[in-house]
C-alpha cells in the first residue's frame, strides 16, 4: 500500500510539474477553448502509455546496458524540445504561431514521448515499483494506465482553469509565446546538462 502511495504521489507530482507537455496544454488552453485542446492532451496520454510500452520493453534494457546509450537517447529528446522552443521563438510575433494553429494529436504523442521527464519516470522509477516476477506485465499496465489517467485529469483540469480566464491572457500572447519557447529551450537544455 505504501509503495501504491508513493507511486500516486509521484504521478501527481510529474503531472504538475512544469514541463513540455504542461507547457503545450497551457499554451494552447490560452489561443483555444477545451475542446480544441482535448486532442493534445489525448496525444500526451497516448505518448505516454508508448513511452511505456518501450521502457517495459527493449528502452529499460537499454538503459541498463549501456550508460551511453541512455545519454544520447536523453540529447535527442531535449534536442527536440529545444527545436519545439525555437519555433515557437520564431513564431511568436506571426499570426501563425504553433500555438495559434494549435497543437495537434502528434504534437502531443512526440512532446510525451520524447519529453526527457517521461524516460525518467519510466526509465529510473518505474522499476522501483514494478516486481520482477510473474505479475510484471500486470503491474506495468496497471501503474501505466494511473499515470495515464491521472495525467489526463490534471491536464483537463489545466485547461479548463485557464479556458476560464483567456481572454485576458490572449490580449498578452506574444509574451506568454516568447515564455513558452523560452521554457522550452531551457527545458531542452536542461536535458543536455542533467
Amino acid at each position: 500500500m505504501e509503495n501504491q502511495l508513493a507511486f500516486l504521489a509521484i504521478c501527481l507530482a510529474s503531472a504538475l510539474s512544469p514541463g513540455p507537455g504542461g507547457l503545450a496544454v497551457v499554451s494552447n488552453s490560452i489561443n483555444h477553448n477545451l475542446r480544441r485542446t482535448l486532442p493534445v492532451i489525448f496525444g500526451i496520454a497516448t505518448g505516454l502509455m508508448l513511452a511505456s510500452l518501450l521502457a517495459n520493453t527493449w528502452l529499460l534494457a537499454v538503459i541498463h546496458s549501456s550508460e551511453q546509450a541512455f545519454q544520447i537517447m536523453t540529447w535527442l529528446c531535449s534536442g527536440y524540445i529545444a527545436y519545439l522552443g525555437c519555433k515557437v521563438l520564431y513564431y511568436a510575433n506571426s499570426e501563425v504561431t504553433i500555438a495559434a494553429q494549435g497543437y495537434s494529436f502528434k504534437n502531443g504523442v512526440l512532446i510525451s514521448l520524447l519529453n526527457p521527464k517521461t524516460l525518467v519516470v519510466f526509465g529510473a522509477l518505474f522499476p522501483l515499483f514494478v516486481p520482477s516476477n510473474e505479475y510484471f506485465v500486470v503491474y506495468s499496465v496497471l501503474l501505466t494506465l494511473e499515470l495515464v489517467v491521472i495525467t489526463l485529469i490534471i491536464h483537463i483540469l489545466i485547461s479548463s482553469a485557464i479556458d476560464k480566464v483567456s481572454h485576458f491572457l490572449k490580449h498578452h500572447i506574444v509574451l506568454i509565446n516568447c515564455i513558452t519557447g523560452l521554457l522550452f529551450i531551457g527545458l531542452g537544455i536542461a536535458g543536455f546538462i542533467v
